[in-house]
């Protein structure tokens, strides 16, 4: 079949647009995706409910007891670590007095950031990581029983966090490591503690590959 210059014209333009404006747009979407849903997003009216909300029907062992597993993580001591021994001794090094009620600390000791007074003694809790749940956490904004795509499409709508699935494996990462940083005050100093608490990538998801499992150890 022969086309004519303004075919092979127009055949040029279709392919740099695939090529460049398709793959940008995408990109877009997702960068704005994570900006949108986080709790420091210009508009955002979604508020944190706490974890006792989300165990009504997460402390289940019919779905598998996430509360359960998040009470037994050090996320649910992160808040009382900082009125530890350790915890005062790192505080003095940093020049802190009362690490409990400085936004330095936190910042990454508690949910909100250290924002919501009633949320301190919780921890590092679900929305943390989820998302505030004021909206998504009804059943009926998240739970979809014949798509579990759309439903997880309707609850990012209403202030989930798209971290969910192996495509969203950076997103988890960089939430991850906003806290988990080499610079934190509370780095540890042991090789076995450091290797312990390093947070690599492959292993921030629910990774199980035969008989070997390398799920991360907040999440076995």
């Amino acid at each position: 079949m022969c086309i004519d210059s303004r075919q092979r014209g127009a055949l040029v333009n279709l392919k740099w647009y695939y090529k460049k404006i398709i793959p940008f747009t995408a990109g877009a979407i997702f960068i704005s995706a994570f900006i949108l849903f986080t709790d420091d997003a210009p508009g955002n009216n979604f508020t944190y409910v706490g974890v006792n909300v989300c165990r009504e029907c997460h402390g289940e062992d019919a779905i598998g007891n996430q509360h359960a597993i998040w009470v037994s993580s050090p996320h649910a001591k992160a808040f009382f670590s900082l009125l530890t021994d350790r915890g005062m001794v790192i505080a003095k090094k940093e020049g802190i007095d009362d690490p409990a009620n400085h936004p330095d600390c936190l910042r990454c000791h508690t949910t909100g950031r250290g924002r919501y007074e009633e949320l301190k003694s919780e921890g590092v809790g679900c929305e943390a990581c989820h998302g505030p749940g004021s909206e998504y956490h009804k059943a009926s904004n998240h739970v979809d029983y014949t798509n579990r795509e759309n439903g997880y499409r309707k609850a990012l709508r209403l202030g989930m966090y798209p971290i969910r699935g192996i495509d969203s494996l950076k997103r988890r990462e960089r939430l991850c490591t906003s806290c988990h940083r080499d610079d934190r005050p509370c780095y540890p100093e042991s090789h076995d503690e450091i290797h312990k608490q390093k947070i690599y990538i492959h292993t921030i998801d629910s990774l199980i590959k035969g008989n070997v499992n390398f799920k991360h150890r907040l999440r076995r």
